[in-house]
């Protein structure tokens, strides 16, 4: 028969196992929503750079484009839907 002291450590045993499964799928989640916001930072700075100048010529939009792609590739991610 076991003691109390065996079941305590059993029982905290695995609330810790299932404390740390949530842990690493919530850091990366949060790994996930670092990426959609970094991808959304550089979406915005590289259309604040293009339109700087009050022009913009193909070699911007391609650049925007490119970044909006990733930005959406990594919402998608965060999602599940990749």
């Amino acid at each position: 028969m076991m003691d109390i002291g065996t079941i305590v450590t059993l029982v905290m045993a695995a609330i810790a196992a299932l404390a740390g499964g949530f842990w690493l799928k919530a850091k990366g989640k949060l790994t996930q929503l670092k990426n959609v916001i970094k991808e959304g930072a550089d979406v915005v700075l590289v259309a604040v750079d293009a339109v700087g100048d009050d022009k913009l010529d193909a070699d911007e939009i391609a650049a925007i484009k490119k970044e909006a792609k990733e930005a959406v590739a990594a919402f998608k991610a965060l999602i599940g839907r990749v």
